[in-house]
């Protein structure tokens, strides 16, 4: 799965990336940038042969990144996963600081973060409730079976 979505990713940026040079070599800029390049101060990148990663990188603009990964149950076909913890920050156009930790698993993707809206909580006589109905015994009605009666051997009855 994680082998698709790397693929599907690489063929996007790549289909991006060919349209953005046929656009270039027809379009007139009109419009050149304007500051300056922002240089990379740290940069670091480990990729493991058991598919163990680990990735970083910090701009001098203060935009940094980083994340590490393994592969979960390695071996195992059908229960194979591949699980990445990470973060990035960056400052926003209003000057806020912006931080967001992440984790990808077999529960999918989960991002943390204070400018992410949460769900309000759970009201306290909902959870008063659920706790209430968790401790009461469980009624499980069971079929009723047919017993056969025994009967004498060779004996009929119409």
């Amino acid at each position: 799965m994680q082998d698709i979505i790397v693929f599907v990713a690489l063929f996007a940026v790549i289909a991006v990336a060919s349209a953005i040079g046929d656009y270039h070599q027809h379009a007139v800029y009109q419009h050149e940038p304007t500051g300056k390049p922002i240089p990379i101060v740290h940069s670091e990148s480990i990729s493991n042969h058991d598919g163990s990663y680990k990735f970083g990188y910090e701009s001098a603009n203060g935009i940094a990144a980083q994340e590490q990964g393994f592969v979960k149950n390695g071996g195992s076909k059908d229960h194979e996963v591949q699980v990445a913890h990470g973060s990035f920050s960056y400052t926003d156009p209003h000057g806020h600081p912006v931080s967001v930790s992440y984790v990808a698993d077999e529960n999918g993707f989960q991002a943390k973060g204070s400018h992410i809206p949460t769900p309000p909580p759970v009201p306290k006589e909902l959870i008063d409730a659920y706790a209430k109905a968790a401790s009461q015994p469980q009624h499980q009605h069971e079929p009723e079976h047919y017993v056969p009666q025994p009967q004498a051997y060779g004996k009929h009855s119409y």
